[in-house]
């Protein structure tokens, strides 16, 4: 009976949905604004974008404008404002900061989870 609860457990911390691996740069995990980040299934906002460009940030769509922005500047640090996002793209175009991990591992591109089948590895 002992080795088949072992083969269980071992079976079941195996295929554990993905967490946080750590912190995220100055983010506050506490914080009403970030509740939606890193969720125990990774089924988004599972990348960690820290060193973000504030507000001048000239590879945002949006302009110089972010609309992140003030949600970043409450629930970071700016001395390295840092911010969930859905994708490593995000992070690193819209947002000028860089990828400090991402839940799915990194070089995991789109939007969409590995379970999912949405993105792709970058090699």
């Amino acid at each position: 009976m002992l080795p088949v609860l072992v083969v269980l457990l071992l079976a079941t911390a195996t295929t554990a949905q993905p967490s946080p691996p750590a912190p995220c740069g100055t983010l506050d995990l506490t914080s009403p604004l970030t509740q939606h980040c890193f969720p125990e299934d990774g089924s988004h906002h599972f990348v960690c974008c820290t060193g973000i460009t504030l507000p001048e940030n000239a590879h945002s769509p949006h302009g110089n404008y972010n609309p992140l922005e003030r949600v970043i500047r409450a629930a970071s640090n700016h001395s390295n404002y840092s911010w969930c996002t859905c994708s490593e793209e995000i992070c690193e175009q819209q947002l000028g900061g860089t990828v400090t991990w991402n839940m799915q591992g990194l070089g995991w591109r789109g939007y969409l989870p590995r379970q999912s089948g949405g993105g792709n590895t970058v090699a």
